[in-house]
């Protein structure tokens, strides 16, 4: 169980803007060690250092907080030092918003008065939209597909709002919501009526926060609700979600008044009957536009979907899942930039970019010289750059092409991010930050933290960012949205030249994972390989986690020990390309790279057929027929690396599975010619659990594997071992 939940929350207002971090707690009761601890690991989740720490919960929780923050205790100096980057860039103060029955008190720990404005119910809607975000909670039908609501109705949006929280912590953000909005007409209510019992436990959360026992009474459906009229007592409604204001509607129509209707989450605030707790259009929250007619209908029973038993989708990636801008990349980076696997200076990064032929390059030299003529502000006259190399370099570059422009008149100063603070903000009028390769834009995050720290919002500032390599492209558009919006009337700049979306490379990854299956092989088990004598077994386990050992940067190799290499003609490489012309040269890094990005266009592709997207009703796996569409060795390993397990689980389909298992057998079977070249890629993949069949179609492989191989130790069938050990563990 969570203790708390926490958040960021951006707040903006004339008299400017302050980032805080969120912790709101459950109701368990609190030592001082967790005072600490709690937030320590909260402060190291985030990407940047807040502006302040707003931390809601209790009387009780405030009294233990406030012990922490007693002269006599230790540990304290070293918490706030974690907090402090510099004298200005800081978590400026400590904030406990305690509960009161009614809304919030504000103490600051340590005393004194509060530094930043703050409306804690602006907070809590921010945490209420993280909660729909982080569960999932909206459900958008695809294309040629709509759902069929309870009422009949028929839409492109489903809510489930008790997915709304996971946890005990999860459901005190929505119950304090709910208290702080409603507070006043639930206090006075005598019966509560809820349309499911989904969201009891949020109401319930609600009530004993405003200190009433309350009937709570679920009327489940609109038939019911027909029946129903307003009780004599008093009374308040609760809707659990709403996409066109329906069943308050009705609500209406049976008498019920106005101010004792409150929907939880519906698609606007306008023309509804009643309150809404969150309104999705005031939340920026991207919902689709129409519902097309003619659609395949998913009906809904209750809160869930009648299909939820529909097979699993099989895509077959194709040349529709081209990214436009690969071949960009492959010109500026594929003939060594890409540098991998886990070879990177950055801690838990499985790729990185080297980016000193673009920075030399005509072509993006113009383009850099075009930015700045046509979007960096006049007032420009501080340059930060990131601490890498790649940056500094831009960050030269930059400042030459500026002092060649607007020459003696301005002075512009070039400073890396880690002599910030030593810059006089005084005299700057403008700034441009540069990064040469943005992720998903943490040292960007962590410089526009910095300046408004620095300096006032209504001084300009562009970010320059020319190659984006986010895990999606909803990632990139949060990050833009993030640097560009600011309290003034308008944004930030934002300039990027090639963006392309590769997916998650972080620590979690494939080669994470088969390390970890290398590690638990070091200890054997009778029990396992019973057909296989114990020398053999003993020799083959060790065999196979040497070998993964000693290609924890790269691919598993053919059965001679030779790297796995693309043969003449890739669809996804120009055949004019430098990467075209000579592709058996190509790094490993580059064919990965590629279908690494290959596979994230495809699960963010526009049309529903070619999307590599799971929904609440239908799970989607890769088509087996990828790997004999794509039958280089390396690229059949790039696929069981890139993808995510539940990419390759065909264990939901008995037809799949047994196509996949069939495939396998002849691959194992073969591991000494071309066909099997990848067959300890495979052997790896189902070691790891990344990819899965029924576990019949897995018994009768690893049968007919463990025979073929039980002559002779091999890593191959160390690899089969270990995936019995994973697949089937002896009791």
């Amino acid at each position: 169980m969570e203790r708390f939940y926490q958040w960021m929350s951006d707040i903006s207002n004339p008299g400017g803007s302050h980032q805080a971090l969120v912790i709101c707690y459950n109701d368990s009761q609190l030592s001082v060690q967790h005072v600490f601890s709690d937030i320590e690991m909260a402060l190291k989740a985030q990407r940047s250092l807040p502006d302040c720490v707003y931390i809601l919960g209790t009387s009780d929780q405030l009294s233990v907080f406030n012990q922490g923050w007693a002269d006599d205790q230790g540990r304290l100096a070293n918490l706030l030092s974690r907090g402090v980057k510099n004298p200005r860039v800081c978590v400026h103060e400590y904030v406990f918003l305690e509960w009161n029955g009614e809304g919030f008190n504000t103490n600051v720990l340590g005393g004194g008065a509060p530094i930043y404005p703050h409306d804690p119910s602006l907070v809590l809607k921010h945490g209420l939209k993280t909660l729909i975000e982080k569960n999932n909670v909206i459900h958008s039908a695809p294309s040629s597909h709509s759902f069929k609501h309870p009422s009949g109705t028929l839409n492109n949006v489903f809510i489930q709002t008790r997915e709304l929280a996971s946890d005990e912590a999860e459901v005190c953000v929505v119950g304090y919501a709910i208290a702080l909005t409603y507070g006043a007409r639930m206090r006075r209510a005598d019966k509560v009526f809820i349309d499911t019992m989904g969201i009891y436990a949020f109401v319930k959360n609600a009530l004993d926060r405003l200190g009433k026992k309350a009937e709570v009474m679920s009327f489940h459906s609109y038939e019911r609700l027909k029946t129903m009229f307003p009780p004599a007592r008093d009374y308040f409604c609760v809707v659990s979600a709403s996409t066109s204001g329906g069943m308050a509607k009705q609500m209406g129509e049976q008498s019920f008044r106005e101010d004792c209707v409150a929907t939880l989450i519906d698609r606007t605030s306008d023309d509804r009957y009643g309150g809404v707790l969150v309104a999705l259009d005031d939340i920026d929250f991207p919902l689709p536009l129409k519902v097309e007619e003619g659609c395949t209908l998913i009906e809904i029973i209750g809160e869930n979907f009648s299909a939820k038993s529909k097979p699993p989708k099989s895509i077959t990636i194709g040349l529709k899942h081209g990214p436009k801008t690969l071949g960009k990349f492959h010109k500026y980076f594929g003939m060594g930039g890409i540098i991998g696997f886990n070879r990177s200076a950055q801690p838990n990064k499985l790729l990185t970019l080297d980016p000193s032929a673009l920075l030399e390059d005509v072509q993006f030299r113009r383009w850099l010289t075009s930015e700045i003529d046509w979007s960096l502000s006049m007032a420009t006259n501080l340059i930060v750059h990131a601490d890498d190399p790649g940056s500094k370099r831009l960050g030269e570059i930059t400042h030459e092409l500026l002092s060649q422009k607007w020459g003696e008149a301005k002075t512009i100063h070039c400073v890396p991010y880690t002599q910030l603070d030593e810059v006089d903000f005084s005299a700057v009028s403008g700034v441009l930050v540069a990064t040469v390769v943005a992720r998903d834009g943490g040292i960007l995050r962590e410089i526009s933290r910095d300046l408004r720290a620095y300096m006032d919002a209504t001084v300009p500032r562009r970010f320059l960012a020319p190659i984006g390599i986010p895990q999606s492209a909803s990632a990139w558009t949060l990050l833009k949205s993030f640097l560009m919006k600011n309290p003034t009337g308008r944004d930030y700049g934002f300039s990027n030249w090639l963006c392309l979306p590769i997916g998650d490379d972080g620590k979690e990854n494939a080669w994470n994972r088969l390390v970890k299956i290398g590690s638990a092989g070091q200890v054997d088990d009778d029990g396992f390989g019973a057909n296989v004598e114990e020398d053999i077994r003993h020799a083959s386990i060790d065999m196979a986690t040497e070998l993964v050992e000693q290609h924890k940067h790269g691919f598993l190799p053919k059965h001679n020990g030779e790297a796995l290499a693309l043969s003449d003609g890739f669809l996804f490489f120009d055949p004019s390309s430098n990467v075209g012309q000579d592709c058996p040269n190509v790094p490993q890094s580059t064919v990965f790279f590629t279908i690494a990005a290959v596979l994230q266009y495809a699960r963010e592709h526009d049309e529903h057929e070619l999307r590599l997207q799971p929904t609440g009703y239908e799970s989607v796996v890769l088509s087996p027929e990828c790997f004999l569409r794509f039958n280089d060795n390396i690229l059949q390993a790039s696929f069981l690396r890139a993808c995510l397990p539940s990419e390759l689980d065909y264990s939901a389909s008995p037809e799949l599975s047994k196509l996949m298992k069939e495939f396998l057998a002849k691959v194992f079977a073969r591991w000494e010619r071309t066909y099997g070249d990848a067959a300890l890629e495979f052997a790896a993949a189902l070691a790891t659990g990344t990819l899965q069949l029924t576990p019949e179609d897995t018994r009768a492989l690893l049968s007919e594997g463990l025979e073929i191989r039980r002559g002779e130790p091999s890593s191959l069938l160390g690899l089969l071992l270990l995936t019995q050990r994973a697949q089937f563990p002896v009791s």
